[in-house]
């Protein structure tokens, strides 16, 4: 499945002088954002892209944002891409996927951390945030469940810092509801809607 890598840049230009034109400056925004993630960083389903979590953190950090995203990719999936680099914060959103799929436990511990080595290879000395599965509670038990995928995403995110979702996916109000209109069409009741992004972003934004 291909991946979508969105960079988002701010605007640079010069500015005159009354003795001669200035030379070019650079407003961008010095700090660097990565999120690597699944459909939640991908911005389903806020109701517009800038309310999605990534938007809504690098606005509010004043950082430079790249985004590799895609629904339905699990983190051996993400590992296999070419990694955005140099970040000074990086958000790693994944495993849901392989909650959903049931990859095996060895395996899934394999893969998360292949992904986490990648990452940092890619931005050496970033700031590194961790993201646990978005498995609402009225979701079928499971064979392996959510908490397993859990365990082994803080365990691999030693160096860096775990934003646990688990509440806030069962949190009323996070979701839903089904089929409002969305930039990526109808929404349903399983990913966050923007009151669900932006209560992510503020626990990403409060650890960074």
């Amino acid at each position: 499945m291909g991946l979508a890598l969105l960079c988002v840049l701010a605007a640079c230009g010069s500015k005159p002088r009354d003795t001669g034109p200035a030379p070019a400056r650079d407003d961008r925004p010095s700090t660097r954002l990565v999120v690597v993630g699944d459909s939640l960083a991908f911005g389903r389903f806020a109701d517009t892209r800038d309310e999605a979590f990534p938007q809504r953190v690098a606005a509010a950090i004043h950082a430079r944002l790249e985004l590799l995203a895609a629904p339905g990719v699990t983190s051996a999936q993400l590992a296999a891409q070419a990694l955005p680099g140099d970040g000074d914060v990086v958000v790693v959103e994944a495993g849901t996927n392989d909650f959903l799929y049931q990859t095996p436990r060895h395996r899934f511990a394999d893969d998360y951390r292949a992904l986490l080595a990648k990452v940092t290879a890619a931005s050496p000395g970033a700031k590194l945030v961790c993201l646990t599965t978005w498995v609402p509670p009225d979701l079928p038990p499971a064979e392996i469940p959510a908490a397993f995928y859990d365990a082994t995403i803080r365990h691999a995110c030693g160096v860096g810092t775990v934003v646990d979702l688990s509440a806030l996916a069962g949190q009323p109000g996070m979701r839903g509801p089904a089929g409002r209109s969305t930039f990526l069409g109808a929404g349903d009741d399983f990913h966050p809607n923007s009151a669900g992004h932006a209560a992510i972003a503020r626990l990403i934004e409060a650890r960074v």
